[in-house]
C-alpha cells in the first residue's frame, strides 16, 4: 500500500484537534485543491511539505526519524541504534513526528513513511548530516560559567540597557498617543514619521522599528493598515513604575518566542556566536530560519537587558533575564527593580520656564506634568519646559491655570518663580480667543461646510485667513469675525493648535470643550493564526458523502493512489464458490464501479467488481 493510502486511512481516524494541530504546524500550500482525506495525505507527501517541517525539528527528534526509515522498530530498538537517547526520549519524539504526519505508529512499532526517507536519503548530498552525524556530533562547547561572577557583572550594563529601552517605549506611546505614526506602502514608518519618533526617543533613527515591534508584541501598540496606534493597554502602562513597564514588555518578548527557539534559549547562559552556533546544532537543517529568529530575539534581549555583553557576538544573560526564562517575570522584575533610578516626586522650577527633576519623575506626576509641559531631555536630570503652547494644550485638554499653578506648587522645591505664573496666567487669559466649533447639518447655504472659527478680534481672523500654514484646510471668510472649512472641527481645531494659536473647541452654546489629541486602537491587531474551519467541514463533509458505500468508496480512491504511482497492490477478492482469494495487481483504471489492472503472477488483463475486493495491501 502506498505512502497515500497508509496516510489518508491514519488521517481520517483523527479527531478535529489534531488535524488542526497538525495544519498549524504544517500549513498547506495549495489548500483549495484539498478536497479529502487523500488530497490532504498527497499534499502532506509533497517533498517541499517535508522539507519545510524537518527544518523546524530538533537533531533528536530528526534522529529518531533517520532511525525508522528503514524498517518498523519499536522505541528500544531505535534508541540502541541512535545510542544517546533513551527509550522514553525516542517514544516521545517519535509520537510527535507522528503527529506529524511524517512517522506511522503500527503494533511492530514506529516507521518512517517513504516519501519522508526519501528526502532523509537525500541530506547527505546537501550537506546536512545523516544518522551517524546526528546521533554522535556534540554540541559546541559553551564559554564561560553558566552562573556566577559573570552573570552579576553584566547586572548593572543590563539595567541600563533596560531601563534606556523602557523609558524609550515610554516616550514612543506617548508621542503616538499625540500623532499616530504613518506606514509607507512598502512597510516601515515614513522617513519624517521615523524622524519624529527618533527624536522623542531619543535613540537612532534604525533603532525605532526594534522599539515599535516591541510595543505592538506587547500589546501597548496597534500596527493598523497605515499605520501605528496606541492601544488603551498602552496608555495604562504609563501610569505604572519603571520595573513594571520593563515586566510587560519582557514577558511579551518572551511570549513571543517560537517554542523552537525557546529550547534554543534556555539551554545557554552565553549568547552572541555561542547561541547562533548552538541553534545551528541544535537545528540542522533550520536554515535562515532559525538564524534569522534567534538573531531578531536576540536584538530585543539586549534592548531589555536581558543579556549584557560588549558587543553584540558576546552577550551573557543577566540575573533577571535568568530569571525570566524560567517563566518568572514577576522574579525578574524584583531582580531588575533596584538597579534602575530611583523615582522622584519633586523638581526645580527656574525663572527660564524650565522645569528639572533630579531623576526619573514619579509616572502619575510625570504624566501630568506633561499635560501643560514639554519634555526636553531625559539623561541624568530630567528637563521640562513651560511654553504657551504646552500650556494651551493642557487649557484645550480641560485643565486650568488655577490646577496648574496648584500641582506646581506642590512639587516644587523651589516654589513658582514669578515668570512661570505670569506665563501661565497670560496664557489662559488668551486662551479661547480663536473658537473652533461644528457647523450643524442643514445651517449653513453651502452643504461642504462642516466647521467654523470665530473671533472677537478682527485682525486675528485675516492673519488666520492668510497664513499659509494653514492653507490645507481651506479657510474661507463669512463674515466680518468668522471663517469656515470643509472639513470636521477637530481637524481644524488641530491644524490651528499647531500653528500655535490660542485656540479653544466649542459646543454649539458656546461652552467649552476639552480635547484630547489622540486615537487610540481599542484592541491590539494580533497575528491570527489560519482558520481550518472550513477545510475541516469540507473534509468531514467528503467522508460522509460517501458514508452509504464508504468501504467501496475508499477502496477506489485507494487505488486511484496506487494509479498514480504506479504502485503493485495485494487484493483480496471475495469469490463466488472459491472463497477469498488474493491477487497481485497493477491498477490501470477505475470506472463505472469496477477495477481493472494487470495480473502480475498470471500476466493477463483482469476486470473485478469494486463490491467483491475485501481488502487491499
Amino acid at each position: 500500500m502506498t505512502d497515500i493510502m497508509t496516510l489518508a486511512g491514519s488521517l481520517r481516524l483523527r479527531d478535529d484537534a489534531s488535524l488542526e494541530n497538525l495544519l498549524t504546524r504544517r500549513p498547506l500550500s495549495a489548500r483549495g485543491r484539498v478536497k479529502d482525506f487523500f488530497d490532504l495525505a498527497e499534499s502532506l507527501l509533497d517533498p517541499t511539505s517535508i522539507r519545510a517541517i524537518l527544518q523546524r525539528l530538533d537533531r533528536h527528534t530528526l534522529a529518531v526519524l533517520a532511525a525508522a526509515t528503514h524498517e518498523p522498530s519499536g522505541a528500544p530498538e531505535l534508541a540502541e541504534r541512535i545510542g544517546t537517547l533513551s527509550a522514553e526520549q525516542v517514544t516521545e519524539r517519535a509520537d510527535a513526528a507522528v503527529d506529524l504526519a511524517l512517522l506511522t505508529r503500527s503494533a511492530t512499532g514506529y516507521a518512517a513513511l517513504i516519501a519522508v526517507s526519501a528526502v532523509l536519503d537525500g541530506w547527505p548530498k546537501a550537506g546536512l548530516p545523516d544518522l551517524a552525524e546526528l546521533a554522535t556530533i556534540e554540541p559546541p562547547a559553551v564559554p564561560g560559567a553558566r552562573a556566577g561572577a559573570s552573570v552579576s557583572v553584566s547586572d548593572p550594563a543590563a539595567a541600563e540597557r533596560a531601563f534606556s529601552t523602557t523609558m524609550a517605549t515610554a516616550e514612543l506611546i506617548v508621542e503616538l498617543l499625540s500623532h499616530p505614526a504613518r506606514e509607507l506602502g512598502k512597510g516601515g514608518p515614513a522617513l519624517p514619521e521615523r524622524r519624529r519618533l527618533a527624536h522623542a526617543m531619543q535613540v537612532d533613527e534604525p533603532a525605532v522599528d526594534s522599539h515599535l515591534d516591541l510595543a505592538v508584541r506587547s500589546g501597548l501598540a496597534s500596527h493598523e493598515p497605515g499605520g501605528w496606534h496606541p492601544t488603551a493597554a498602552g496608555e495604562a502602562w504609563l501610569h505604572t513604575t519603571t520595573d513594571h513597564r520593563w515586566q510587560a514588555l519582557a514577558a511579551a518578548w518572551l511570549d513571543a518566542i517560537p517554542l523552537e527557539v525557546r529550547s534554543v534559549l534556555s539551554a545557554r547562559a552565553n549568547w552572541g556566536d555561542a547561541l547562533h552556533a548552538y541553534a545551528h546544532w541544535l537545528y540542522p537543517a533550520g536554515g535562515d530560519w532559525i538564524r534569522e529568529a534567534v538573531a531578531r530575539v536576540a536584538a530585543h534581549a539586549a534592548l531589555l537587558g536581558i543579556t549584557s555583553g560588549p558587543s553584540p557576538s558576546t552577550q551573557v544573560l543577566s540575573t533577571a533575564g535568568s530569571l525570566l526564562l524560567t517563566g518568572d517575570a514577576t522574579a525578574a522584575a524584583s531582580a531588575m527593580a533596584p538597579l534602575f533610578p530611583a523615582h522622584v516626586r519633586q523638581v526645580y522650577l527656574q525663572h527660564d520656564l524650565s522645569i528639572i527633576a533630579p531623576g526619573p519623575l514619579h509616572p502619575e506626576l510625570d504624566l501630568r506634568l506633561r499635560a501643560f509641559a514639554e519634555l526636553e531631555n531625559r539623561a541624568q536630570a530630567y528637563s521640562y519646559r513651560l511654553s504657551p503652547e504646552s500650556v494651551n494644550r493642557g487649557l484645550s485638554a480641560g485643565g486650568s491655570a488655577e490646577d496648574m499653578l496648584a500641582f506646581l506648587e506642590s512639587i516644587s522645591l523651589t516654589g513658582i518663580p514669578q515668570p512661570v505664573h505670569y506665563l501661565i496666567s497670560q496664557a489662559a487669559a488668551r486662551f479661547g480667543t480663536v473658537r473652533v466649533g461644528m457647523v450643524a447639518s442643514g445651517s449653513s447655504s453651502d452643504p461642504d461646510v462642516r466647521s467654523y472659527v470665530r473671533s472677537p478680534d478682527s485682525s486675528m481672523i485675516g492673519l488666520l485667513e492668510v497664513d499659509q500654514a494653514l492653507g490645507p484646510i481651506g479657510l474661507r471668510r463669512t463674515g466680518h469675525l468668522q471663517l469656515v472649512s470643509r472639513f470636521e472641527f477637530e481637524v481644524v481645531f488641530w491644524a490651528l493648535s499647531d500653528a500655535r494659536y490660542p485656540v479653544a473647541a466649542e459646543n454649539p452654546d458656546g461652552s467649552l470643550l476639552s480635547l484630547r489629541r489622540q486615537r487610540m486602537a481599542t484592541v491590539p491587531i494580533i497575528e491570527s493564526k489560519p482558520d481550518h474551519a472550513e477545510l475541516l467541514a469540507n473534509l468531514r463533509a467528503a467522508e460522509a458523502e460517501s458514508a452509504g458505500d464508504s468501504r467501496q468508496a475508499w477502496v477506489a480512491r485507494q487505488l486511484d493512489a496506487a494509479i498514480r504511482a504506479k504502485q503493485t497492490v495485494t487484493v483480496t477478492v471475495q469469490v463466488p464458490g472459491a472463497g477469498p482469494l488474493d491477487f497481485v495487481l497493477e491498477p490501470t483504471g477505475v470506472s463505472g464501479g469496477r477495477l481493472r489492472a494487470r495480473d502480475k503472477r498470471a500476466d493477463i488483463e483482469r476486470t473485478l467488481p469494486l463490491s467483491s475486493i475485501l481488502e487491499l495491501k
